[in-house]
């Protein structure tokens, strides 16, 4: 095999792996963006309740939070 088959061979092989890890993250992120859905439906759900504004700031607080890591996390991949 030549050199420059070797180094083609490579480069496909590099593809391929890059190919796999864009999947990968995209099914991570997918995942991720549906635990999100989940606990904004909860925090909805919570919201409708008799609940203090305390519980209310603090599940409101903590879901931004989850949700601002989690667009972070996205953006950077």
């Amino acid at each position: 095999m030549s050199d420059f088959d070797d180094f083609t061979a490579k480069l496909k092989q590099t593809r391929d792996e890059l190919k796999l890890q864009m999947h990968l993250a995209s099914k991570e992120a997918e995942e991720e963006w549906e635990d999100l859905v989940k606990d904004w439906d909860k925090f909805v759900h919570k919201t409708q309740l008799d609940k203090s504004a305390e519980e209310v700031g603090e599940a409101a607080k903590d879901l931004g939070m989850r949700i601002k890591t989690a667009f972070d996390r996205l953006r950077k991949s």
